[in-house]
C-alpha cells in the first residue's frame, strides 16, 4: 500500500505546473473550455453507430450537395479585386470579424495566426495581452499600428487558440488573396503556422526565425521575415532577445 501511495504522489502534477498550463491557454486566447462543435454533455449517451455493413447509404444527391463550396467561397477569393470588397464580403459572412488593422498602404504587413478571445470580442486582431506586447515591440523600432498593416492567417476561426490544420487549410486562399490585394513590400510572419503555411517550409520556428523567406500570394514573391508569435514570447520571455534581433533586422530592411 505504501508503495502505491508513493507512486501516486510521484505521478501527481504540481499546482505550479497546472497554473503554468492554464496561463499558457489564457495567453493563447482560450479563456473558456469549448470545442468547434457543441456536444450534449448533459444529455443521454449517444446510440452506438450501426455496423458498417448495415449503415444506410447517403443518396447521391445529398453527397453532391455536401461537396459544394460554402456560399462565401462560391466565387473564389481570387475574383475579389480590392481590400474593401474583401472586407465587405467577410463582414457579411461573419459580423465583427477581426480581419485587419492598420494602414494597408504602409508597405509592411504583419501576419499572426488566429483570433484570440479578445480579438473575437473587439473585431480587431492582436487586441489582447499579446497585442499589447506587439504594440511595445513595434514602438521599439519606431512603428505603431498606423505605420503597418496587421492581419491573421485564419481570421474566420471562431474558437480562440492556435488553429488546427483544417482551419489553416480553409483560410489559406483567403489569406493569399489578402496579401495579394494589400501588396506589401515586406511581410513579418509571427509564429510557426504563418511561416509554414505561407513560406513553404516545414522547419520549426526556432530554426527559421530571423531568416528572410519569400511569400508568393499570386503577384510575385515578397520578402518575409520569420519571427516568434508575441503570445509565445509572453510564455517564454527568455526568447525576447531573439525577437528583438528580428525587429532590428526588419528595421534595417525598411530603411533600405
Amino acid at each position: 500500500m505504501q508503495e502505491a501511495v508513493e507512486g501516486a504522489r510521484s505521478a501527481s502534477v504540481a499546482p505550479a505546473e497546472i497554473a503554468a498550463l492554464l496561463d499558457w491557454w489564457k495567453l493563447a486566447g482560450a479563456d473558456v473550455a469549448v470545442g468547434d462543435a457543441p456536444a450534449p454533455w448533459l444529455g443521454a449517451e449517444p446510440r452506438p453507430l450501426p455496423a458498417p455493413e448495415m449503415a444506410p447509404q447517403m443518396p447521391p444527391v445529398r453527397q453532391e450537395a455536401r461537396q459544394r463550396p460554402a456560399p462565401a467561397e462560391a466565387g473564389g477569393w481570387t475574383s475579389i479585386q480590392s481590400l474593401a470588397a474583401l472586407r465587405e464580403r467577410l463582414s457579411a459572412e461573419i459580423p465583427n470579424i477581426p480581419f485587419a488593422d492598420g494602414d494597408p498602404l504602409s508597405g509592411l504587413m504583419l501576419l499572426g495566426e488566429a483570433p484570440s478571445a479578445e480579438d473575437l470580442r473587439t473585431g480587431r486582431p492582436f487586441s489582447g495581452p499579446a497585442g499589447l506586447f506587439l504594440d511595445r515591440m513595434l514602438a521599439g523600432i519606431g512603428l505603431d499600428r498606423k505605420s503597418c498593416y496587421i492581419g491573421l492567417l485564419c481570421p474566420r476561426r471562431r474558437v480562440p487558440g492556435p488553429p488546427p490544420p483544417d482551419a489553416i487549410a480553409a483560410d489559406l486562399e483567403l489569406t493569399r488573396a489578402h496579401i495579394r490585394l494589400a501588396a506589401p513590400r515586406l511581410i513579418l510572419l509571427l509564429g510557426a503556422n504563418p511561416v509554414q503555411a505561407l513560406a513553404g517550409t516545414d522547419a520549426p520556428i526556432g530554426r527559421v526565425r530571423g531568416q528572410w523567406l519569400q511569400v508568393d500570394a499570386g503577384a510575385g514573391p515578397v520578402p518575409a521575415l520569420a519571427s516568434f508569435n508575441p503570445a509565445y514570447l509572453l510564455r517564454r520571455p527568455e526568447e525576447k532577445a531573439k525577437a528583438w534581433a528580428d525587429l532590428l533586422a526588419l528595421r534595417r530592411r525598411l530603411l533600405q
